[in-house]
């Protein structure tokens, strides 16, 4: 089991590129038998001409004594194998108990935060995770439970743009046998068998009745369910926008080529259109989406009313959307709120084009625009409403070491007296809280968890996007 697993990680290292000594790869270790196993193995794959790696320890507080524990045992790892090693501290109770969080969800945040703090300090090439296949097939039927579209059963990826899983073609069972050849002798995290926590309980009492009553290979039932959905989404979405290209004329949208398209395809394509033309800041409903649909096939010149003072019109065999003459855009306002849970566009704020969208699961390309912080993510059903607008007197933010004045922040950031009024903030809408400092930090409000089915996408560009 020792040369399969390692033969089974250096092979998705090898596929992604990251088998060369000019990577860096940070590898998060917590001490536990799945994170030592995969620091083990990609420290053998370095000395037989992998990548560089850093090992990351968080000790998140929960435990006392033991938490402590695991970081020297992780310390003490690295050290005799030569390998560096980043440790940070948290006090996760206090965190969960200030944010109303579970203690699982507050030490998943913390530990994310630090990683990705240290991956863009050191400038690593990848966080590398130690999920595997059992820890794939709890999270599909943990949303299954939940209630997930076919989008959100592709729960994680072996790449997706910043978090690498070699190990996700792995099972628990073969991972553990891996740690006994190898001699390791991991820590132990009580936490794990709780029955408190659903995801514990699925581990430990549903999937193993599900096993025992219906099918003895659920667990790669569910894998194989979660691998064709991420394949499936990501070919709807590629052909979404080739379909938007192909149907793209200088007035709107072609109807002929509309009218060959499946209803799913249109009204992704016509949820486009809305954004990338009208530069619309109002909710475009699934109503509104249905009327603008029914002119695909109108006989003759039709039209529909649409939010804002938009209307859609079918005519010389083109679906134009063109705004009524005299209506206020709402753009120029002081401030625009933004109503949550749909997809939509708001064009020429401060230089600046904003998309907002509503996702059941972030992809590669989501995770790139969050580190390059083009983009903020947040838990949708925590979130409060909000306006975009600039800086106000009195200006505030909820960080991880506690609340400050926007106008530290700018300072700290050293952001140029002359731009700080310029710069565009994702407000609690009616308060002086700051959720985003567009470009920059972002609250700590409603963070991304395992249990978060439905995701606020807010991503913005610097040229606006005209059709």
């Amino acid at each position: 089991m020792e040369l399969i697993v390692q033969k089974l990680v250096e092979r998705v290292l090898r596929a992604q590129d990251f088998f060369r000594p000019a990577c860096t790869l940070l590898v998060a270790c917590s001490g536990g038998t799945d994170s030592l196993a995969l620091l083990d193995v990609l420290e053998r794959l370095r000395a037989a001409g992998g990548a560089q790696i850093i090992c990351a320890h968080y000790e998140h507080g929960i435990r006392g004594a033991d938490s402590l524990a695991d970081a020297r045992f992780v310390e003490a790892f690295c050290a005799a194998h030569a390998i560096p090693c980043i440790c940070s501290a948290g006090d996760v109770p206090v965190y969960a108990r200030t944010h109303r969080l579970s203690l699982e969800t507050a030490a998943r945040v913390c530990r994310y935060d630090f990683l990705h703090r240290v991956h863009a300090e050191r400038g690593c090439d990848a966080i590398v995770l130690a999920h595997h296949a059992d820890d794939l097939a709890e999270t599909v039927l943990l949303r299954i439970l939940r209630g997930t579209g076919p989008a959100g059963l592709a729960a994680m990826r072996v790449w997706d743009g910043l978090h690498l899983r070699p190990l996700l073609t792995v099972t628990r069972a073969q991972i553990e046998q891996y740690a006994a050849e190898r001699g390791l002798a991991p820590r132990h995290d009580a936490t794990n068998d709780a029955l408190d926590a659903r995801r514990n309980r699925i581990r430990h009492e549903l999937l193993p009745q599900l096993a025992r009553t219906y099918n003895p290979a659920v667990r790669d039932a569910l894998t194989r369910l979660s691998v064709l959905a991420a394949e499936e989404d990501d070919l709807l979405s590629a052909l979404a926008r080739m379909e938007f290209e192909r149907v793209a004329h200088p007035e709107g949208l072609l109807l002929a080529a509309l009218r060959t398209l499946h209803p799913a395809m249109q009204r992704r394509v016509l949820r486009l259109f809305w954004a990338h033309k009208t530069g619309a800041t109002q909710e475009f409903s699934y109503l509104h989406e249905e009327r603008m649909r029914a002119l695909i096939t109108a006989k003759g010149v039709a039209r529909a009313e649409m939010p804002g003072g938009w209307h859609a019109s079918a005519r010389y065999g083109a679906l134009t959307l063109t705004r009524t003459p005299g209506a206020q855009c709402s753009a120029e306002k002081s401030e625009i709120l933004l109503p949550l849970g749909d997809e939509y566009a708001i064009m020429n704020f401060q230089g600046m084009t904003f998309y907002v969208r509503c996702l059941t699961h972030m992809t590669a390309d989501d995770w790139h625009r969050m580190e390059r912080r083009d983009a903020v993510y947040a838990d949708l059903a925590q979130m409060p409403s909000l306006v975009l607008r600039t800086r106000r007197a009195g200006d505030y933010i909820q960080l991880p070491i506690g609340r400050r004045k926007i106008k530290d922040v700018l300072i700290d950031d050293k952001i140029p007296r002359e731009d700080r009024d310029n710069i565009p903030l994702i407000a609690i809408a009616g308060t002086h809280e700051i959720f985003w400092m567009v470009g920059g930090r972002r609250s700590v409000r409603a963070p991304i968890t395992e249990s978060s089915s439905n995701i606020l996408s807010i991503a913005f560009v610097k040229e606006t996007i005209a059709r």
